[in-house]
Order: structure tokens, then C-alpha cells, then sequence
């Protein structure tokens, strides 16, 4: 007995002095989902590796500003960041497409298309000149269409419109005639009464409570046409990643597939109330008419053709999305119920 508990604390004691701690630098705040996410895929890390892998978890600028992450992981300033995809999309177009595809699938079909129809070796591509390994680390639900201060009816009724939205689906909000504005987070709600903004997207029901927007405009549009799945990314600076023993890094990849399913799921069941909560406040909750929707599908395509002859990167990702996408929608229809 004695021998073994000897043993218990020197394989306990090895592991301590063994320990590994690297930071992860989120950009974002304390938020719904996001947030609790992020400190299970910690924890998980922790367990899954007996202790020898910890992250220190800093929350949005504790350590570098949200758009500073990719940079600072990338020389290992940081060594790993807990972000969005379409924050790079300056840098490399493509990568937007691993932060949300406009007009793309549901959740299902965009994880499936990452781990199991070419997407994940596609964005590894994309981030190894920048020395950064990525990967999914939690699937996001559908968002909602936006925020409106006033009726859209008609794709004219875009026209002109100062809307807070970002990436892709700001590009083709643009071929409408509409303004897309990049705004912090903490700026939309007084944009909104002041006139500064006459709509926001922002994410679900769940997370729109927090900012107030239905205190300050009154129609609340579905479906979210820009974001019909999402991911949460994380990577790490390369050099660290490889410095880590096989099974640590598998213990990565296995908190992230387990923060993909708890990211969904805790989403998926908590919206209804919500949006009860805001027909209550007086706001009307709708789709958009479907000629407003066919015209964003159109403008879609064309932003997609665009950046496909600009971009041979982006050509590679949004056709091997579709291909993967084309085969499982086939298979839902024939699945269908209604």
C-alpha cells in the first residue's frame, strides 16, 4: 500500500513539474455561449491531458486587442487565440468562409464539410504561411437577419441604409445600395437611437438581450441569411503546437469536438423565451419577405463570383463547400418530413 501510494505521488509530482502553461487570448467579452464555451475547453484540456496542459484564459484586450490576436499568435507573442475566422479576412479572403458562408448550410452540413469534406486541411493551408494551426472550437447556431429601425418590405427598402455588419455579408448588402458599417459592440445601441445606425446584426436572440436592441428598434429580422452557421476558431502558434506531445495535441482537438456540440446545444434550446420577451417589448419578429431574400442570394453569388476570379484560395474554399453542401442537401430533401 505504502509503494503504491509512493508511486501515486511521484507520478503526480511529475506531471506538476511537467506542466505546461500557455496563454489564450479571446476576442470577446463575457458573452453567452462564447464565454462558457471557452472555460469548458479549458477545463477539458486540463483533464484530458492529467494537468500537463493549462491555458491562461484572458478575456477580450486583457492582453492584445481582438484584431491583434492572429498577429501576436502568429509570431508567438501569444500562443493561441480564441477568435473568428472572418477577422483575417483582410489578410486572406478565404478565411472568412471558416467564420460563416452566406446562403450556406445549417449547422450539420458546415461542420460536416470541415472534418470530413477537405474543409479543416484547407484552412490549415491557409494559416501554415502564417505559422498558425486552426481548427473549430464550437459551432455557432443560425444568427438572426438584424436589428431595423424601420419595415424592410423590398430589396429597395435597403437602399441607403446604414447597417452595422461585417465581412461577406457586408459585401453583399453593398450590392443593394446599403452602407455596411464596422462598429464595437458597445457603440450599436446608441447608434441606433441617435440615427447613426438604422439596423444591426450582431448574433442569436440570446446574446442580442444583453445589448438593448429592443429598446431602440422594433423589427427583428429572420433568418440570418449572412451567418447560417458559425464557428468559433481556435488556433496556436505553430512552433508551440508542434512542441507538444501527440497526445496533447490530441486532447486538443478532442475539447474542441467537445466544444462544437456544447456550443450548439446550449444555443439551440434557449431562444424561444427570449424572443417572447421582446414581442412583449413591442417588437415584431418576422422573416424577411422572400423578394428581400432572393435579392441577397442574388447579390451572394455574385460577391462569391467576384472574389472566386480575385482570389484563387477563395475559388478552392467556397467550391469545396458547396460540392459537400450540394450532396447533403440532397440527402435532407429526400429526408424531409413536411
Amino acid at each position: 500500500m505504502r509503494k503504491t501510494l509512493l508511486a501515486t505521488a511521484l507520478t503526480v509530482a511529475a506531471t506538476t513539474a511537467g506542466a505546461e502553461s500557455y496563454t489564450l487570448q479571446s476576442a470577446f467579452g463575457q458573452l453567452p455561449v462564447l464565454h462558457p464555451t471557452a472555460e469548458r475547453f479549458v477545463a477539458n484540456v486540463s483533464a484530458l491531458t492529467g494537468g500537463a496542459v493549462e491555458f491562461d484564459y484572458l478575456l477580450a484586450g486583457e492582453l492584445s486587442p481582438a484584431f491583434e490576436i492572429f498577429d501576436n499568435a502568429s509570431v508567438g507573442a501569444i500562443d493561441a487565440g480564441w477568435s473568428f475566422a472572418a477577422y483575417a479576412s483582410g489578410k486572406e479572403p478565404a478565411a472568412a468562409l471558416f467564420g460563416s458562408v452566406p446562403f450556406g448550410g445549417d449547422p450539420l452540413s458546415y461542420i460536416g464539410w470541415l472534418n470530413h469534406g477537405g474543409g479543416l486541411e484547407l484552412w490549415r493551408e491557409i494559416y501554415e504561411p502564417y505559422n498558425l494551426v486552426p481548427m473549430a472550437c464550437g459551432v455557432i447556431l443560425s444568427e438572426a437577419g438584424g436589428w431595423y429601425t424601420k419595415p424592410i418590405e423590398t430589396p429597395e427598402d435597403l437602399k441607403g441604409l446604414n447597417i452595422r455588419i461585417g465581412g461577406l455579408g457586408g459585401d453583399i448588402l453593398g450590392k443593394l445600395g446599403a452602407n455596411a458599417m464596422s462598429l464595437p459592440t458597445g457603440e450599436i445601441s446608441t447608434s441606433l437611437e441617435t440615427g447613426r445606425l438604422d439596423a444591426t446584426e450582431l448574433s442569436f436572440p440570446l446574446v442580442d438581450r444583453l445589448m438593448g436592441f429592443d429598446q431602440v428598434a422594433k423589427h427583428y429580422y429572420f433568418p440570418g441569411w449572412h451567418q447560417p452557421a458559425g464557428f468559433i476558431e481556435f488556433y496556436m502558434n505553430k512552433d508551440k503546437w508542434d512542441a507538444l506531445e501527440p497526445a496533447h495535441r490530441t486532447a486538443i482537438e478532442t475539447a474542441c469536438n467537445d466544444a462544437n456540440l456544447f456550443a450548439l446545444g446550449t444555443a439551440a434550446g434557449a431562444q424561444a423565451a427570449i424572443l417572447e420577451e421582446f414581442r412583449a417589448n413591442g417588437v415584431t419578429v418576422e422573416r424577411f419577405p422572400d423578394p428581400v431574400l432572393d435579392a441577397l442570394r442574388k447579390a451572394a453569388n455574385e460577391v462569391y463570383a467576384e472574389k472566386s476570379a480575385e482570389d484563387e484560395m477563395f475559388a478552392r474554399v467556397i467550391d469545396s463547400y458547396r460540392a459537400y453542401d450540394e450532396d447533403y442537401r440532397e440527402y435532407r430533401d429526400l429526408s424531409a418530413l413536411d
